[in-house]
């Protein structure tokens, strides 16, 4: 594609094309590129390329949606007291019904639209040729992490759609839609489709990404460590045991990172300063760069461990942890920085009365870097997958107790390796200890097929409920001939 139509631009503009720290650099800004500038120009390439991420950090779906919506819909988290941001989701109640989804339709394929883009549209000779062929590999990745996120949210995972008696996953968009005939009518694929596609951009981008040299120590891009990390995420979902193990330990090998193994390391570890385990993250300008709309209101920190502080850690969270686990420096006394106000009703979520710090507005303005992969998830990864390719607990203890020894926590108790379930049930608390906050808990418990459950055990959301499954928006299947099919129940 050489020219592509004014529509183009005028998309780029509604949709806001902000840069992101370290990704785009003395560029013109998009508002003031013509639409055949937007991939006929290394200009317009770059905002585009900028414009693909910072839709992520601009996403309240793709930012405190998905990093907490998962540990507010399980057990990690509940609401304080007075608050009601994610109450729908503690509660699993809404009016409408619809609360178990976390779905971000729209967002996602407003992100695939630039990935797309940056994927098929680049002529020739627009910016040099090693360039193109990273922002393709770059813009591969984001499109298998976003398609990825949306068919765990929509659809059953590969190891129990025919046991669920549905197989419906995404629709499936792997080409600019720049007009409106670009948009035809199609139904959604299945879930072995949409990961075959997924499999097929990650194989793509690591091809792609493999002879990079370009530094990126702060890990603000996708790089090929990120995709070998998500490619070990994504097939611990299908249940390829030994190819998540395979590749998580590519992934951990690849970065040259360590794990943080101090107190203060550990507590650190989400500051831009340290990030000494990130992979990938989005490193939002806190004067400039709002996170899912604003930084007060909408971000990570607002709803934790600041502003409205909402989402409290659960003491059945914090029950999990040792004396001198380092992790527990992720948990501070509940307060704002307004005085002491938020700690009214904390107690009443954990003994403690804690908040959770992982998101603190440590780059001021209650901003702060959001991570969607780092080294701890691979060592989980890894030891899960190692343990049920082999059909054995001890395969797998090696690198959780490597984990498990950095954060300060003591050896793998005996009993986590009598069998495969309470080697299960352990790494699930393990991952709860590890990542919470950060996108797994609800996805944990429904990849594994096992009951969604409150603080005390009871059945919050079974296991062959309508309701795991999200709920795809109104407007998007009542479009006129539209092939797209609702989930069950809804």
């Amino acid at each position: 594609m050489t020219k592509l139509k004014h529509s183009l631009f005028v998309a780029l503009l509604a949709l806001g094309v902000m840069s992101c720290e370290d990704i785009l650099t003395d560029v013109k800004p998009a508002t003031a590129l013509t639409g055949d500038a937007v991939v006929n120009s290394a200009a317009g390439v770059e905002a585009l390329r900028a414009s693909m991420y910072s839709k992520i950090r601009a996403n309240f779906g793709y930012t405190t949606l998905y990093l907490l919506g998962p540990s507010a819909l399980a057990d990690e988290t509940r609401n304080r007291p007075g608050q009601s941001r994610f109450d729908d989701l503690n509660t699993n109640s809404s009016t409408d019904g619809r609360t178990s989804s976390l779905t971000e339709w729209g967002g996602t394929y407003s992100i695939m639209l630039d990935a797309n883009l940056l994927i098929n549209s680049i002529p020739d000779g627009v910016v040099p040729a090693a360039t193109k062929d990273r922002y393709r590999g770059e813009a591969l990745a984001i499109r298998a992490f976003v398609m990825h996120h949306l068919v765990r949210t929509l659809g059953y995972e590969p190891t129990q759609t025919a046991a669920r008696g549905f197989d419906k996953g995404i629709v499936l968009r792997t080409t600019p839609t720049i007009v409106a005939a670009d948009a035809d009518n199609r139904p959604r694929a299945t879930v072995a489709e949409t990961y075959t596609q997924i499999r097929a951009d990650l194989a793509e981008a690591k091809t792609l990404l493999a002879g990079v040299t370009a530094t990126n120590t702060n890990n603000v891009y996708a790089n090929l460590n990120f995709v070998q990390a998500l490619e070990a995420r994504v097939e611990l979902y299908a249940g390829n045991w030994l190819a998540a193990s395979t590749a998580a330990q590519a992934a951990i090998t690849g970065s040259g990172r360590s794990l943080a193994n101090t107190s203060a390391a550990v507590t650190n570890m989400f500051a831009r300063a340290s990030a000494v385990e990130t992979i990938f993250r989005i490193t939002p300008n806190a004067n400039t760069e709002q996170i899912g709309g604003s930084n007060v209101n909408n971000g990570p920190a607002a709803y934790t461990s600041d502003q409205w502080v909402a989402q409290i850690p659960t003491q059945k969270v914090l029950s999990l942890y040792e004396a001198g686990d380092h992790r527990l420096g992720w948990y501070i006394p509940c307060f704002n920085r307004a005085g002491n106000a938020a700690a009214a009703g904390c107690p009443t979520v954990n003994t403690g009365g804690l908040a959770l710090a992982k998101y603190y507005g440590r780059n001021t303005n209650l901003s702060d870097d959001l991570h969607y992969m780092r080294l701890g998830e691979l060592y989980l990864i890894w030891a899960e997958a190692a343990a049920k390719a082999a059909n054995d607990p001890n395969a797998g203890s090696a690198p959780l107790t490597t984990l498990r020894t950095a954060r300060g926590a003591s050896a793998i108790p005996a009993g986590a390796l009598t069998d495969m379930t309470a080697f299960e049930n352990f790494i699930l608390e393990e991952r709860m200890r590890e990542l919470i906050g950060e996108g797994h808990r609800f996805y944990d418990l429904k990849r594994l097929g096992r009951d969604i459950v409150n603080v005390d055990n009871s059945v919050k959301i079974r296991a062959d409920s309508y309701r795991m499954l999200g709920f795809i928006p109104v407007g998007v299947i009542t479009l006129p001939g539209s092939l797209i099919t609702q989930n069950p129940g809804y």
